[in-house]
């Protein structure tokens, strides 16, 4: 099955090819507002006062590969559960919708909201012309400073990366 999932993702997966550079490693991200599906609005800045922020982008939780990550994202969690890290989904569907999906689908950790996609277009990570962001995760410290940065597809080694950095966090 592992095989036929590769194959379909590598297959399927080709609208992630992009030209706008992400940001990096070590770069400093300004201060964002995050609009959380419970109706919260919280800096990042604030968040990482209580530890490290893993910001997981996908397109939306309409897209199969964004369901099988999540998943597979809520199984890894459990790992974690000694860290003081948050982990923020970030979609670029309104709250409303994700809420909505959440109703049914319950998961370890949040939701954000990005409808105009001004965050990722900060991150670096919109495709256009479709208006989504690409898979892609970011690990910021207390200092808003990047710790990990990787787009496209996750895989076992990209949890391992993971593992590491908010370990060193």
């Amino acid at each position: 099955m592992s095989i036929l999932n590769d194959l379909i993702m590598n297959t399927m997966d080709l609208g992630t090819k992009k030209k706008v550079p992400s940001i990096q490693l070590s770069q400093t991200i300004s201060d964002w507002n995050l609009q959380l599906t419970n109706k919260r609005e919280v800096p990042i800045s604030d968040i990482v006062k209580n530890g490290p922020l893993l910001i997981i982008f996908i397109r939306g939780t309409w897209c199969p590969f964004c369901r099988m990550h999540m998943n597979k994202l809520r199984n890894w969690v459990k790992k974690l559960s000694q860290t003081s890290a948050t982990i923020i989904v970030v979609s670029s569907e309104p709250a409303e919708k994700i809420r909505e999906w959440l109703r049914t689908n319950s998961f370890p950790y949040l939701f954000a909201s990005d409808e105009k996609s001004e965050l990722a277009d900060h991150f670096g990570v919109r495709i256009r012309p479709n208006d989504f962001s690409q898979a892609a995760t970011f690990l910021i410290d207390s200092n808003l400073s990047v710790r990990l940065a990787y787009t496209g597809k996750r895989s076992k080694k990209n949890y391992v990366a993971m593992e590491e950095a908010l370990k060193s966090v």
